[in-house]
This record gives structure tokens, sequence and C-alpha cells, in this order.
């Protein structure tokens, strides 16, 4: 009977007095913070923080939302006169983070008073947005599109492309989004370049896949070209979400192919060029078309225009399911020939070869080369102009890392930065 009533009396000691231990430590500290964007240039994070003992440490921690295989949070340890109340900030320098108008942050900060108390805030977002334009929005199931110049007609052709370019991939290749997609049509090429971190000049619209974000400028008159621009990198965001992996990307002409495929039917510019290098027999070879394409125009575009035949000619003699069985091996971080011999039983050179037999033109006959070694894409993007309707689309560079830690594993990087 004692041990069942010394039993009651804890329980009932926990009971009352927990609730107080609780709202103690909560009270100990308390905070309010917010962000503000002054863009391109910084997004800063604000913080106002109180406790009855003196605030000896103030952390920011934040993370940036894409497709990875790494989460990496970044802190930053604010510098402070310790007090019992402080006002801090810290300004990201939003240049030298690159980031695409429209990504999105997380963060949370973690607080310590000299009495040990602790305090986690919630983790909050915030979006990049280019504040300068009043920006009016169309959302049609994973796919937002922003605009500022331009009646709802205007969005709504581009909507239009975008979902039409979407229903074709998934028709004919059985690729489809993954993610929900983020467009950003800028009134001119110069309010778009305007947007981004260092860009080239001649850039009319880029894409990044990673943040499953388009960045395009597209005048009202522009309504054309803007239709093809918007399938073809809408196109891109398909294909690398469904081929993103930590070991390798895919090759150039099959990327470029199935957004070029997206667009629809070759342009007489892109026709001509084709077939005139099918008539001379001067077509660029498939293994050289798994690399970069070349930075001379016409060359450029034949590069297009070839990539295009290709993938239209596996899907016009294998079919669907095919195409999309090689999607998905990629995915599993395959090399070139090793994807095409699993799927379809020939390699790059075989391909090569049927493709030509399917223009009337014999195989190629060459000394065997080393194939291209795939390239590392992490942080991929791939820029078009309006001006030169695809002269100038290059893939940009890939920033390759060998060495990874484990798949979802997070990565933690600190600074000691900060101001009063």
């Amino acid at each position: 009977m004692k041990k069942t009533f010394l039993v009651l009396l804890v329980s009932l000691l926990i009971i009352l007095f927990a609730p107080a231990i609780a709202v103690e430590a909560q009270e100990a500290i308390s905070a309010s913070y917010d962000t503000a964007i002054d863009f391109p240039e910084t997004l800063t994070f604000s913080l106002n923080a109180e406790s009855n003992a003196a605030i000896t440490q103030i952390v920011l921690n934040y993370k940036i939302d894409k497709i990875t295989t790494v989460t990496s949070i970044s802190e930053v340890e604010l510098q402070f006169s310790a007090a019992p109340k402080v006002n801090t900030s810290w300004a990201w320098d939003m240049p030298n983070a690159s980031l695409p108008p429209g990504a999105e942050i997380e963060y949370s900060w973690r607080i310590e008073d000299a009495a040990g108390h602790e305090l986690e805030t919630p983790w909050e977002s915030v979006r990049f947005e280019d504040n300068r334009y009043r920006w009016k929005s169309l959302t049609e199931g994973k796919i937002s599109l922003f605009w500022y110049k331009g009646d709802q007609s205007f969005a709504q052709e581009l909507m239009d492309a975008a979902k039409e370019a979407l229903d074709k991939l998934a028709q004919d290749t059985g690729a489809d989004l993954e993610q929900s997609v983020r467009i950003y049509i800028y009134a001119s090429k110069e309010d778009m370049l305007g947007a981004l971190a260092y860009p080239q000049q001649w850039t009319g619209g880029i894409t990044f896949p990673e943040y499953g974000i388009i960045v395009i400028g597209i005048a009202t008159k522009e309504l054309t070209w803007g239709r093809r621009a918007v399938a073809h990198e809408m196109a891109h965001l398909v294909t690398y979400q469904m081929t993103f992996n930590p070991y390798s990307d895919i090759p150039t002409w099959l990327s470029e192919g199935l957004s070029m495929y997206a667009e629809g039917d070759l342009e007489p510019t892109f026709r001509y060029l084709l077939d005139n290098a099918i008539s001379e027999d001067k077509l660029i070879s498939v293994q050289t078309l798994s690399s970069n394409f070349p930075t001379n125009v016409e060359e450029a575009r034949l590069s297009y225009a070839e990539s295009y035949s290709l993938v239209k000619f596996l899907i016009t003699n294998y079919g669907r399911e095919k195409i999309l069985s090689l999607l998905g091996i990629f995915k599993q971080g395959s090399s070139y020939d090793s994807a095409l011999e699993g799927v379809y039983g020939f390699d790059t050179s075989g391909l090569d070869n049927l493709w030509r037999l399917s223009l009337g033109l014999e195989p190629r006959q060459v000394t065997p080369t080393p194939q291209p070694t795939p390239k590392t894409n992490f942080f991929g993007c791939r820029e078009a102009s309006a001006e030169t309707a695809h002269d100038s689309m290059t893939s940009l560079g890939a920033l390759g890392i060998l060495l990874l830690p484990a798949v979802g594993e997070v990565i933690r990087v600190r600074a000691r930065r900060g101001r009063k």
C-alpha cells in the first residue's frame, strides 16, 4: 500500500510541475525573425531575441531546396555583443550564391544564453523572388508560370506550349514531370539578364534543372519563338528529373534530341541543314554528338537537327517503352554504351550505323575511338538566345564531384560571420 501511495505521489508531482518546467524552458528565450529581399543583390535574415540571461550565441542554419543526393546545411554564426536583448542580421551576397529567381531557401535559428537555455526555431522558407516586378501567375497541374507584361492570353499560350510538350513526351516516350516547375517570363532579354548572376550577353533563356526553374526573356511579339523555347526547356526539366543521378549525365544528343522533339516538327532552317548533310553524307557522328555541341553556329544547328532525327528514329523504330527504359537505366548512372546495349542491343557506334542506314547512307567506316567520358552533372543549365533561336544554345559546363558522401547524408558548412 505504501509503495502504491509513493507511486501515485510521484506521478502527481510530475503532472503538477512538468508543465511549469516546460513553460520556463520555452520562455527562457523568445525570438522573432524575418527576411528581406533586395533583388538581385542580397537576402537578409533578421532576428530579435530576448532572454533573462545574456544571449551568447546565435547561429543561422539554411539549406537550398533543389534536386540533390546530398543535403547541405550551411551554418552562419553571427557576431554580436552578448546581452539579454539582441537585434542582429546577416545579409547573404546573392550574386555569389548564383541562385536563380524563385529559388526556395529554408532556414532556422539556434539561440543560446549564458544560463544554458537553447532555442531552435522551426524551419521556415523564403523564395528569392525578383520583387522588382509585379508578377502575375498562372498554375495548371505541376506548372506555375509567372509573367508581368502581356495579357492573360499571352501567358496562356506559353502555358499551353509547356503542357503540349509534356503531353507529347508522355505519349511518345513515357517521360513526365516528377516534381513541380516554375517558369519566369521576363518581358525582354535585357530584363532577364538583369536577374541572372554573371550571364552571357547573348543569353535569351536559361534552365536551372536542379531547381525546377526556367527563366526566359519573351517579348509579347516573340510569342511564336517563345512557345518553342518554353517547350524545349520544359523537356529539359523532364529529362533531368527522369535521369538525375550522382554519377553521370546522359548523352547530349539524347537530352537535346528530346527537347527538339518536344517542340514539334523541325523548323525549316534545321530541316534544310539536316537534309543537306544527308545528301552530302556529312552527318556528325553519334559519338561526337554525345559530348558538348560545337560552338560554330552552323555546326551547332546541325547537331540539334541530328539529335532530333536520332530521337525520332528510336521512337519510330523501337517504340515508347524502349526509350522510357533507356531513361530509367541512365537514372542508375549507366555509361552511354551500357545503357544502349541494355535496352536496344547496340552501342553508340551501332546506333550511328543503324540510323545512317535508315537515312539511306552506308554504315560509317572509322577506326574505333574511346567513348566520351560521361560528364558528372550536378548543376547544369542550358542557355538559349531568342535572337538566334537555338543558334547559341549550349549546355554550360557541369560541376563534377567524384567523391560523394552516402546518399541522403547531410553536410554542414560552418562560417563565423555576421554583423552586430
